[in-house]
Order: C-alpha cells, then structure tokens, then sequence
C-alpha cells in the first residue's frame, strides 16, 4: 500500500482533472446528450410588454417537431423559481432589511420583462429543427415602455414592473453607527463622489445547458446540468413542480466556468426535466453563444452616491454612501447582493463612523446573479476611489492615507458594531492589514514606473493601489462522503460542484491527509444529489471552508471507525492500532492496510456482514472566515487613443493554510482577469428601447492573454480556528480590488486636473479627452 507520514496539505500537487481536461477527455453537458431529442426556447424580442397570444401552429407542423408547449401546456402557469437566499432574521432586524419577490413566471404568458425571457419551448428530432420551428412561432405583444434607469424605476411615478408588488424597490438596506453628522462637521476635508460600476458578468467557455432523461424503472427524472449548485436546482425543481427528492436526480458533469452565473437556478432547469417527463422522452438544450449574451444571469450594475470625510492626517472620521443596484427583471440573489455591498463598504480601515442606505430596483434587462465578488467589487470601488480624492484634497500620497487608517496588529481582532448576515457579529480576525499592503508595495513599487517608462515612449504611465476584504466559507452548511470502495480505493463526493477550482485535486488532498494514503488513491465525483443528499454548492468563496472540512470530517471518522475493524483482523484491542502510511499497525508490529480491511467485506471475509465504512459529514461554521488583501499595479495610458494597458501587478492577501497553493494563486490571477475585463473592457449594454447591444464578442470584449500581464501573488497566512482544517477562501479575492487599482492607476498616469475616473469600464473616449485637456494646459 501506497501511503506517506507527510501531510498532503499545502503542497502543490498538480491538478488531476488537467490531464483529462487537457487531452479532451473531459465529459461536458453537451457530451452527455447522445441519443436526446433537442429543446429550442422561444424567447421574448421585447423588453416590457403584454402578451396578448402565442400561436404555435406553424411550428408544430414542421416535420421533425414533436410539441411546442407554453407554460399551460406544462403545468407552469404562473409557477415561478424560489428566492436562493434570505439573511439571518438578527441581521435583517439590526440592517432593517426589506426584500421583495418578484414571482418571474417560468414560462412568460402574460407579461414579458425583458429582451430573451423564455416564452414556449420547442422540442424537436434535431437542433436544427427546433431553432427553425422556434422561428415560426407567433408572439402578438402589447408593447410597453421599458424601465432601464434603476433610479427611475425607483421613482414613485414610475411604471411598476411586476403586478402583485407597489413599487420596483427588489429590497433595501441601512447599516449605520457613530455620529456621522458630528464627524463631518469635524472634519478638515469632505469629499463626495458619484461612482458607478458597469453591467457585466461572467463570460465561462462553456455556455450553460441542460440535459433530462427518463427512468422509467426507476420512476425518475435524472437531470444533467452545468451548474454550481446542483442541490439548490433540486430543491427548486421539486418545490415548482411538487416532486419527490426521491423523483429527480441533478447531477453536474465538467464545467467550463461558472463565476456565480452557473450559481443560480433557471426557468430552463425546470421547463427541459417537466419536458422530458411529459414527453417521455430525453431531452438536452444546449445554449448558444448569443442566447447566453441574452438570457443568461448578468451582475455588478451599481452607482454609488458616496462621501468621505476626513481629518488633516488623513485619518477617516465618517463614511456615507447612497447605492442603487440594478438587478434587471428579477434576481434569486437580491438579498445576497445588497448585504454584501453594505457590509464590505466598511474596508479594512479604522472608520468609526458609517451611515450606508442601499437599494434594490427592478428593470426590463436581463435577470442578475452572483458574479464574482457580488457586491464586494463594487464596495471596494466606491470607498477606495473616495479615499484617493481625500488624499489629492490634503496633497497625500495614495500610499500615505491607507497607511494612516489601515488596521494593524495592535487594531485585530477588531469587533465591527454590526452582525454579518448569519446573524453573528462581525469581528475581522486578521493579523496585520497594513503589513499586508507594505509586503503588496515590496513586490510591486512605485518605482517601476520610472523603470519601465522608456519601454513606452507613447503611454503615459501610471500607479494605483487599492484594498479590500472579504468574508468568506459562508455556511450554513455543507456535506462530505467518504467511503472505501473494494478495490482498497476511496471515493469522495460532496455538495460542493467544480466549475473549474481543482476539487478533484483539493478534496483528494483533504481526504488522503486524514486516510494517511497517497491522493491518487482518491477518486473525487462532481456535484451530484444521489451520493450527497444534502448540500447547497460551489459560490461565496466557501468550497474549500465548508466542503473540504466536510471531507476531513468524513475521513476522519472512518479512519477511526477502521481502526477498529482492522484491531478485529489483527485479534487485538482497537486501543492499540494506530493507522500510518503503512496501514493499521498493532502493538506488536503487525500490519493490516486499507486493501486488507476491503477486502475484509467480501464474501467469506471476516468482516462480511459488518457495516460498510462509509462516512457521511456535515460541517456548519459558526460564521464566515475573513480575509485581507491589497493590490498594485502599473498601466500604461495611450496618448493617442486612450486605451489602457496593464503593464505589471501584484497581489498580496491574508489567508489560512492552503490546502494546494498553486491552486490558490490560480484562482487569483483567474480573479485579477475577470478585474482587468470589468474595469477596461465589459458592458452590456442596452438600446433606449431595452434591447441589448452586447451579444457578440464584438460587442462585449473579454482580456486576453494580451491584456492580462505576470501576476505576483504572495500568501500570508493567518491562522483561523474557525474550521478544522484552518481554511479562508479565496475564490473571489482576485476581482475585488482590480477595478479600484486600475482606476487610480490611470488617474495617475493621466495626471491631475479636474478629471478622474468615477465609472467602470474605463472610457477611452473619456481619457483622451482629459489628456487633451491636460496638453492644452500645459500648452496655454
């Protein structure tokens, strides 16, 4: 047997799903739709207007359809998806935090909210069928005027969007404490900002889709589907249609990317596995590229009226901000998104005195999800933009005022007089913050910009840095299973799901540390209901936290439950067997291994008839797990243009143990990618009509390899008691602090005057003209 006395976490190990996955061995949805007939949804060309009839006739004729079915046909009519989350009833009470439903109907038949809502499906022999019959069917619609403006929708004269609800208001939010008004009357410098973080979201390689298949035997529906969360897609599906657990499996195959728009259950979840029941018949609906830049869950879309004041050194004495965050027709993460933003406004800074009121409004654009950081980018935007302000107002270095009002050693534990939104109070647990940002600084100076400039004759360079924090392993909970197969191998399942994080490689880890065995003898499964009855999914910074210590929990207990049944093998007492690399070892030198104890349970084995060791976890957090980070970096300004590069960054953060570090640093470059996309290059935009404009890549540009340079990570870790396995995330923290830092970077580079960047993308157009109106001034 295979096994080692050195512990398997935190050491690089190279990803085992890479080998697959490299070699085009991977299993996708679309790879598991062999022998299904092909769904095509008909979709809404309108963005708010009544539905006055939907003639399917033509379509169904078509040779090769088999139904076109509306929401009637299926049993849907009026049904609509449940809310994903709502916050501890303590943080609601102290947050006065409000939420509404917007009841979304499945299949629209009466009223559509925006451009590609699900009208009907259409299931056919071939794809090709289906999109042709899809064509032909007729929509008759009452247009109306579309709302696109969130504060608009919010005004009490606008249009109200969805019937049963007297307002456009999805939810609203105070956080407050300290005396806000008698901090700014003492200040020396007020600064007030109107910042906004564009409409963008995750862009994965693989669009989303579904596949349904009947089991007849089984009296079933097993669905195959490339989400994040495939519990919360069961709990879903059964709740809309009334379902048995026991009636439907959901089950995740790779994924190529999720970012949070794969967390989120959709209409197409329910109406492909209603389908294929109704049918009888498998049935798969792969999305395309374009109806994924339609229909699929978009994010951020936030304006934040903000204001900072500050003492003469800079010190922060009170911090005001008024956001509104568009989350388009509906979003099953409102209450998610609006809590996040709200409680990451507070920074890693010293501020003793907040007032933050948030809102939620609907419009007729496309529906929202979690994107990556879902909230904490745009917090983060919002306060280190009106903390650059502060320091040009009191001639600062950017540099200087973070240092005066960072949390140091002597600050941590630091109690915040607020509850996160479990309920439980808020205390960052970190060790040094402003360590942190000198180590960030060590890595990438503002020197380097003195270096590099004569590589760049026709850019103008420029310097930023920003912060962040972030809450991560957000419960409530989640599962892990273990169990030794018969071959002396182990499998692991969990509620977690891969979207790409290296589960089949970190959860072995976990697992082959608690097992004393080599993680090659670890087989790790994807998100699936069958093995894990229970668990909720892969989001929030929270698979390594919640899962992996499910997993060690799991391992744990059946390493000792197989200490005893190996003390039966070797006739001693469970006492004095002790499991090592080599196997179970008696007092006496005797050795018994994980393959003996297998094949102990066989027919004829001595341990025959004795149950199986199969563990079964659930670990729930008392509450998040806190990390700190800090960005710089260095861009280059076109003169000519006005387009920005990204010349060098560096990324230092605060983190638990890591359970495979050249994961970690992967997910932080991945994160610093989606930063540099949403702060230079992502919108999706919108005609005055509702109609979106960004459903190609040549309207909605993603970074390259040419837009995203070398990355510097460096991981200081801080220990946390928070779980068994000393854990914090770090899914999100790439993103987080990009857009800031680029920002002021360009700021830098464009260098003084009135004109700073206060809105995310960057506008070219914008920049060229603040350079032109610099070079006029230095002419005059």
């Amino acid at each position: 047997m295979s096994g080692s006395d050195t512990s398997w976490l935190g050491q690089s190990l190279p990803r085992h799903e890479d080998q697959r996955l490299l070699t085009g061995r991977g299993r996708f949805l679309a790879d598991t739709a062999r022998g299904c007939v092909h769904a095509c949804f008909v979709r809404s060309t309108q963005a708010h207007a009544r539905v006055r009839s939907v003639k399917t006739g033509s379509a169904a004729a078509l040779p090769g359809v088999l139904a076109v079915l509306t929401a009637e046909d299926l049993g849907l009519d009026g049904a609509h998806l449940p809310m994903l989350h709502e916050p501890h009833p303590g943080f609601a009470e102290v947050t006065r935090f409000a939420m509404s439903d917007p009841r979304l109907p499945i299949l629209a038949s009466v009223r559509v909210h925006y451009v590609g809502q699900p009208i009907a499906v259409v299931v056919a022999e071939s794809r090709h069928v289906a999109e042709d019959a899809a064509e032909l069917v007729e929509v008759e619609y009452e247009t109306l005027p579309p709302v696109l403006d969130p504060t608009a929708a919010l005004a009490p004269d606008a249009p109200t969007l969805h019937a049963h609800l007297p307002t456009n208001e999805a939810a609203r939010i105070e956080v407050g404490f300290g005396d806000v008004d008698e901090a700014r009357r003492a200040a020396a410098v007020t600064v007030s900002d109107t910042l906004r973080i564009g409409r963008h979201g995750a862009v994965p390689l693989e669009c989303r889709g579904v596949v349904a298949r009947v089991d007849d035997r089984r009296d079933r529906v097993e669905v195959w589907t490339s989400t994040q969360i495939p519990h919360l897609v069961q709990q879903a599906l059964c709740r809309v249609t009334g379902w048995a657990r026991d009636e439907v499996r959901v089950a995740v195959p790779d994924v190529g990317g999720g970012f949070g728009t794969k967390a989120n259950v959709y209409a197409e979840e329910v109406v492909v596995p209603v389908a294929a029941r109704k049918l009888g018949r498998d049935i798969a609906w792969v999305e395309d590229r374009q109806e994924y830049l339609m229909s699929a869950a978009q994010g951020r879309d936030q304006v934040h009226h903000a204001t900072l004041a500050v003492d003469a050194n800079g010190r922060v004495l009170s911090w005001e901000d008024d956001f509104v965050v568009d989350v388009g027709a509906s979003s099953l993460w409102t209450a998610g998104i609006i809590a996040n933003t709200a409680i990451h406004l507070m920074g890693p800074y010293r501020v003793p005195a907040m007032r933050v009121t948030g809102r939620a409004a609907y419009t007729n654009k496309t529906i929202v999800a979690q994107y990556r950081g879902a909230g904490r980018p745009e917090a983060c935007f919002a306060l280190e933009r009106c903390l650059d302000a502060a320091a040009r107002r009191l001639g600062m270095s950017p540099e200087e005022i973070r240092r005066v009002n960072l949390l140091t050693a002597d600050d941590l534990p630091y109690p915040r007089p607020i509850p996160y939104r479990d309920g439980v109070p808020i205390s960052y647990d970190g060790r040094d913050y402003r360590a942190c940002f000198d180590s960030c600084l060590e890595m990438l100076p503002r020197t380097v910009c003195d270096e590099l400039r004569e590589n760049y004759p026709e850019h103008d360079l420029g310097y930023g840095v920003a912060t962040y924090m972030e809450a991560t392993g957000r419960g409530p909970y989640e599962t892990g299973r273990v169990r030794l197969l018969p071959s002396g191998r182990f499998e692991v399942a969990t509620g977690a799901a891969s979207a790409g994080q290296g589960h089949e490689t970190t959860f072995a880890q976990v697992a082959a540390d608690a097992l004393r065995v080599s993680p090659d003898r670890i087989r790790v499964g994807n998100g699936d209901t069958d093995p894990v009855t229970y668990g909720v999914g892969t989001f929030a910074s929270r698979s390594a936290v919640l899962a992996g210590s499910a997993v060690h929990l799991a391992a744990t207990r059946l390493a000792d439950r197989a200490c005893g049944y190996a003390a039966m093998l070797l006739d001693t007492d469970a006492a004095g067997v002790v499991l090592g690399a080599g196997g179970f070892r008696a007092d006496d030198g005797r050795v018994v291994d994980w393959t003996d104890l297998a094949a102990a349970f066989g027919p004829g084995g001595r341990l025959e008839g004795q149950p199986s060791l199969d563990e079964l976890a659930q670990f729930r957090p008392q509450t998040v797990t806190w990390t700190m980070g800090v960005h710089a970096v260095v861009v280059g300004v076109h003169r000519d243009t006005g387009l920005t590069s990204v010349l060098r960054y560096a990324v230092a953060h605060e983190g638990g143990a890591e359970i495979n570090p050249r994961i970690v640093e992967g997910q932080v470059i991945g994160g610093v990618a989606q930063g540099i996309g949403g702060a230079l290059l992502e919108e999706f935009r919108y005609s005055p009509e509702g109609q979106p404009t960004s459903t190609t890549f040549a309207d909605y540009l993603l970074p390259g390899m040419c837009e995203v340079p070398q990355i510097a990570v460096k991981h200081l870790y801080v220990p946390t008691a928070g779980n068994p396995i000393g854990v914090r995330g770090a899914g999100e923290s790439g993103a987080i602090a990009a857009y800031a830092a680029i920002a002021a970077a360009v700021d830098d580079a464009v260098g003084g005057g009135d004109w700073r960047v206060t809105s995310v993308p960057i506008a070219p157009e914008q920049v060229r003209a603040a350079i032109a109106r610099r070079s006029a001034a230095v002419a005059s």
